[in-house]
């Protein structure tokens, strides 16, 4: 049987599974991911409050779609199965302190009831196709033998450590693919999370250095209803203010903000089958620059952290109420007493620059079957700037273009080896 072991749980690599297994459904796919579940940058942060459970979008809070691919194909499918809707409300700019401007020039979506529910989704098709879905699992290595004991082809090696196993003896798990997808550039750039040896990199190499860029993640919850921002409209919510350029214009060098201790506010509250919690949910991003200068010194085989957690927090919120107050059309004040919940938490890398996204798919390495798929991925047309894809478009797309890659050098494996057991 052949077999494809996929590392990461996000967008990118559950579409390349399941792309795979579409395609040619008697192939083994195993999907290691090192958290408890799905969802890379759609995982959601849950907490509770006061015996109230809530679910926050702390890392993708919606999601556009700029290119005719994935709008008829992927996203579609998505709203058919009722795991994403359009978000239809109000999206607004701002600068410095003045008044935000209403923007309505791209369509935005959200996964329902929470960005995690398509991972989620995605990850339970992959095990209904027969594949595997294997969380806890931290991939320490990924080797190619050239030539296994059973397989003239060669096959990937792939070193893991079960977090989940009762027994430190069961901890280590080894075992061989015919091939190997990454779905992440820091499985592959040089740091301290890349299984892949230098002498493993092979065609791989073409990869660049890739600088990503940092960001502080402040998720709030008041006592306060919703407050109606702009009552002129016929939807009185507000929605997302965004500091600077709020036009989409995903290839533009946009760095007003970035050292502000709030670039982006998203309403969580607002999103469709969101009003039914009791507390107003916000999320807040933090500027790169921002972020960076409160990082401390990065010590291998440790999560980043914050110098002063307590400090970052105290200064997002104080900016956050600042903002919002100064906004004309708010009629709630909003105070940092009225806060009932409130966390931060640092993303060292939240999203590759704009400037550093490559104008390809993917990247395959054919001979040895190991590629690469993410969002760092903007796709082949760069004449077309609006057409180039970012954030989960730019996963979904990529991870669908490196499956269907390798579908042709599955079939050809497959072939073989039924050429061969014949003789």
């Amino acid at each position: 049987m052949v077999s494809v072991a996929v590392v990461g749980s996000g967008i990118s690599g559950l579409i390349c599974a399941q792309t795979i297994l579409k395609q040619i459904p008697e192939v083994k796919v195993a999907v290691y991911e090192w958290g408890r579940g799905p969802g890379g940058r759609t995982a959601r942060r849950r907490v509770s409050i006061n015996e109230t459970s809530l679910s926050f979008d702390h890392a993708a809070p919606f999601f556009s779609s700029s290119t005719k691919l994935f709008r008829d194909g992927i996203l579609n499918d998505w709203i058919d199965r009722g795991i994403a809707l359009p978000w239809v409300g109000k999206f607004a700019s701002f600068s410095g302190n003045d008044d935000s401007t209403i923007t309505t020039s791209t369509e935005r979506f959200t996964g329902v009831p929470t960005m995690h529910s398509i991972c989620k989704s995605l990850s339970n098709d992959i095990v209904t196709c027969g594949g595997e879905m294997l969380f806890g699992r931290h991939v320490l290595s990924a080797n190619f033998d050239t030539v296994s004991d059973d397989c003239n082809s060669g096959r990937w090696r792939i070193s893991a450590n079960n977090r989940f196993a009762a027994d430190k003896a069961m901890q280590l798990e080894n075992r061989q693919f015919d091939a190997l997808v990454l779905s992440d550039k820091l499985l592959v750039l040089p740091n301290q999370y890349a299984i892949l040896s230098e002498v493993e990199t092979g065609e791989l190499i073409s990869l660049p250095p890739l600088k990503s860029e940092a960001c502080v993640v402040l998720l709030l919850a008041f006592n306060k209803p919703a407050p109606s921002t702009f009552p002129d409209s016929s939807n009185t919510v507000w929605d997302v203010l965004k500091r600077g350029n709020n036009d989409e214009d995903k290839n533009a060098k946009n760095n007003e903000g970035s050292d502000s201790a709030v670039r982006l506010i998203v309403h969580e509250s607002t999103k469709p089958h969101r009003d039914d919690n009791k507390l107003d949910m916000w999320v807040v991003h933090s500027g790169s620059n921002y972020a960076l200068k409160r990082l401390r010194p990065e010590i291998d085989g440790e999560a980043p952290s914050l110098e002063n957690e307590d400090a970052v927090k105290s200064e997002m919120i104080a900016e956050f109420v600042q903002i919002l107050n100064n906004q004309d059309s708010t009629p709630v004040q909003y105070t940092p007493d009225a806060v009932a919940y409130s966390s931060v938490m640092v993303w060292d890398h939240a999203q590759v620059r704009m400037t550093d996204r490559l104008h390809k798919t993917h990247l395959l390495d054919h001979e040895r079957r190991i590629g690469v798929c993410g969002d760092f991925f903007s796709g082949e047309d760069g004449k077309e700037k609006q057409q180039l894809a970012t954030g989960v478009e730019a996963a979904a797309l990529s991870g669908s273009a490196l499956g269907l890659s390798l579908v042709p050098h599955l079939e050809a494996l497959i072939a073989e080896r039924k050429h061969g057991a014949k003789m």
